[in-house]
């Protein structure tokens, strides 16, 4: 989680995973004038931010010919680990502060302004479909089969300050790489609970899967914090998208899929 700064945009989105969202995707192509060139704006994001980030995509190419935003969304961790061995990126958004820090030491940030955070979310544990495991709480997850993120990952990190601060331990808990890989566990049944964040359980809620949402003591909602990286700052492109970002438009689309605020 990192510190509440104005929500203010950038959407080089981070969080929480790899291996339930694709590492790398685009959104729909914009066409470009005749004879003009289309420009492409390379985001590194959290994999929580998938689906907001396809919409994203879609109002700001639809309003801006000729641009075209190419995701890659994974967890935070695992784009911090890319772009330190060089992968090439223009606008990063972590799903916390800790994992923006140890990208603004990588070569990818020098002098970069100080990030903006861009919205908030909040962990849940979430009950598979009809809830057969009978999960009520987080002491019932004690020894239940249970989904979680690796602890490296800003959902994992959260879900272990959930556990401390209830004195549980998650005897039967599996690891995945990214919040979109618990999800997935928890709405097919293959656990009987999973610490994913509110915005994952309502999509889960609205593609029809019948789950019970917990709320989590001792954690404060995560924040999203988004930078440029030094070779988007010198793009005129890059910048636009990146203000646009604090825009009506792009708060609501965020708003729609769950996300608070960055305050």
């Amino acid at each position: 989680m990192g510190a509440s700064t104005m929500a203010i945009g950038v959407l080089a989105l981070s969080g929480c995973g790899s291996s339930g969202a694709s590492d790398a995707t685009s959104s729909g192509s914009a066409s470009a004038s005749d004879g003009e060139q289309q420009k492409t704006i390379t985001v590194f994001a959290a994999a929580s931010l998938h689906k907001a980030g396809e919409d994203l995509a879609k109002k700001y190419e639809a309003d801006h010919p000729g641009v075209k935003i190419s995701w890659n969304f994974a967890g935070s961790s695992k784009l911090v680990q890319q772009m330190r061995e060089g992968a090439s990126a223009d606008l990063f958004i972590s799903a916390d502060q800790a994992n923006m820090d140890k990208a603004l030491k990588t070569d990818a940030f020098h002098n970069s302004p100080e990030p903006k955070v861009i919205a908030s979310n909040t962990l849940q544990l979430v009950t598979a479909p009809g809830n057969p495991g009978h999960v009520s709480s987080i002491q019932d997850a004690a020894d239940r089969p249970v989904a979680v993120c690796a602890p490296e990952v800003p959902c994992g990190t959260l879900a272990k300050s959930a556990t401390d601060a209830a004195g549980v331990h998650l005897n039967k808990a599996s690891q995945e790489a990214n919040v979109s890989a618990v999800s997935t566990k928890v709405s097919q049944g293959e656990v009987d609970a999973g610490f994913i964040y509110s915005t994952d359980a309502l999509n889960l809620k609205n593609g029809g899967k019948d789950i019970t949402a917990i709320d989590l003591q001792g954690i404060s909602n995560n924040k999203y914090p988004a930078a440029m990286t030094t070779s988007g700052q010198d793009r005129s492109d890059v910048k636009d998208f990146y203000q646009w970002l604090a825009s009506n438009d792009a708060q609501q689309i965020l708003k729609k899929y769950g996300f608070e605020p960055g305050e």
